[in-house]
């Protein structure tokens, strides 16, 4: 009777994996990017909700996007809250419209906003996802 393997069948077994593994990694990979786009993306749209909730019982709040590396904070007056490193903590970067490096949404006392409509869409790899911030402060996802 005899126990355990062989290294010919070892072998052939570690290669059996590494062939299933490879089949199954640019596919994994594709599913982290786009998991990480639409984390980013609904990161975003958490922070805008906060900065208009913020500007109701503040009198006004700001949402900042800037680039290098990309992040996202809001402020009320002086005071930063809700940091987040899209590109330090998700490897996502952003798109602004007319090709800008940084924006500010402004929301005043109603949580209605004060500037033009502002598309940012969230890219990482081949997954790309957008966020429309309305000129009234209104988030829709595409």
């Amino acid at each position: 009777m005899r126990r355990g393997y062989t290294l010919f069948e070892i072998c052939a077994g570690l290669l059996l994996v590494t062939l299933a593994a490879s089949a199954f990694l640019p596919a994994g990979r594709s599913l982290l990017d786009r998991m990480a786009v639409v984390a980013a993306r609904e990161a975003v749209a958490g922070l805008v909700a906060e900065a208009r909730v913020a500007a109701l019982t503040h009198g006004g709040a700001r949402v900042h996007l800037a680039s290098g590396p990309w992040r996202a904070w809001a402020q009320v007056g002086d005071s930063v809250f809700g940091r987040v490193g899209l590109e330090e903590e998700l490897a996502v970067t952003v798109e602004l419209s007319r090709d800008r490096t940084a924006t500010e949404l402004r929301y005043d006392a109603l949580g209605l906003g004060q500037v033009a409509s502002e598309t940012l869409r969230f890219l990482r790899g081949q997954a790309a996802s957008s966020l429309v911030v309305s000129a009234y402060g209104r988030v829709r996802r595409q």
